[in-house]
């Protein structure tokens, strides 16, 4: 990053070696304010010398056509945004994002305002690392979308509204969110599957358009980043505060997390945990008589897909996960502080239907790499 400035560096170097030669000399003084006036004027050009290469802000948009053709500028047209997210960015109004957070629907006015203070806190946190690139590993971020900032916190906002402890804990440490513009942008730089949580970085990488994948109906549904949020949470240990390994937990339920550790949601979470992984064990032997898992098979594969599907279903189909398995919904209720039944007056389908359907088709599940935490 110093080679963009090196300017304002030479004149402090030399300016500094003047004021040595001085100091040699004898004459304290004048050393002093040489030194000083190095260092001052090193810091306005630190402070006005733009970065090279990096794109200017473009000024907001006036009217939701315009905020659509900085999208698609961006993106080469592969981002189209809800209008939500676009009136958003003209307006600046934080309820034209209703649309995007089921939880404002089961909060008074006072809690709906404290939830987007909330929001607004987390986007403009120092340590809440968003960040946009584009072909070549460009980064763009100073071109990114108000939106898309507001859209990602609001999700950290919805998840921990009741639980701000454990979301101010997380951002104890900068947290990484790394955005593409295209699916040529992600694949440059290592990304997979169109999104992922990357345990190298220690963040999410996911495609800018897919942000808003899942929203263009009545009510929301997939929701890719609270998938991959997921997973980053499987990696966060509450007691260091730090990114470490997964294991299948989430913040709360790891024994070494000190003050955040629950141990009633622990106890839940193995029991309910158990439960889901007995029924897929009976699926396996062609046994249909008993209730069946509430995950598809992808979530089956290993803990930490189990701790990234069940997390987006407790948040997109709470009735069903409340009636199949009450142990692991309310493992979920006590880590997250509410139960999000309130804000959906009938689940997000498509999950229950993918779901119950595969297991009604009589194929047998492929194996299993879940495991039980002890107690």
């Amino acid at each position: 990053m110093l080679y963009r400035y090196r300017v304002p560096l030479l004149l402090l170097l030399a300016l500094a070696a003047f004021g040595a030669a001085v100091s040699a000399a004898g004459s304290l003084l004048v050393s002093g304010l040489g030194i000083a006036g190095a260092a001052i004027l090193a810091f306005i050009l630190f402070r006005l010398k733009p970065a090279e290469n990096s794109p200017p802000k473009p000024a907001p948009p006036q009217t939701v056509e315009e905020a659509q053709k900085e999208f698609d500028r961006l993106t080469d047209g592969q981002s189209r945004p809800q209008s939500a997210a676009l009136n958003f960015d003209v307006t600046a109004d934080p309820r034209a994002l209703d649309h995007y957070f089921p939880i404002v629907k089961m909060l008074s006015e006072p809690e709906i305002e404290a939830f987007y203070r909330l929001v607004r806190q987390v986007a403009e946190h120092p340590n809440f690392d968003l960040r946009l690139f584009g072909a070549d590993k460009t980064d763009l971020t100073s071109q990114l979308p108000n939106s898309v900032r507001h859209l990602v916190a609001g999700h950290l906002a919805e998840i921990y509204f009741f639980r701000q402890d454990l979301l101010m804990r997380f951002l104890h440490t900068p947290r990484h969110f790394q955005l593409y513009t295209t699916p040529e942008a992600f694949q440059q730089d290592g990304g997979v599957s169109g999104g992922c949580y990357n345990p190298k970085r220690k963040s999410i990488q996911l495609v800018l358009s897919r942000l808003f994948e899942g929203f263009n109906g009545a009510a929301p549904g997939v929701c890719p980043f609270l998938h991959e949020f997921g997973h980053m949470l499987d990696h966060f240990d509450a007691g260091s505060g730090s990114m470490g390994r997964g294991g299948g937990l989430y913040p709360g339920l790891r024994l070494s997390d000190r003050k955040w550790f629950n141990p009633r949601a622990r106890e839940l979470f193995i029991k309910g945990k158990r439960i889901e992984l007995d029924r897929y064990l009976v699926r396996q032997t062609g046994d249909v008589s008993q209730p069946m898992p509430i995950g598809h098979p992808y979530v089956f594969q290993n803990d930490g897909e189990f701790a990234a599907g069940y997390l987006e279903m407790f948040f997109r189909n709470p009735h069903y996960f409340a009636g199949q398995n009450p142990d692991l919904f309310e493992a979920y209720h006590e880590l997250f502080g509410y139960d999000p039944r309130g804000a959906w007056a009938e689940d997000f389908p498509h999950y229950v239907h993918a779901n119950r359907s595969y297991y009604q088709s009589g194929q047998t599940p492929p194996k299993t790499g879940l495991t039980i935490p002890e107690h």
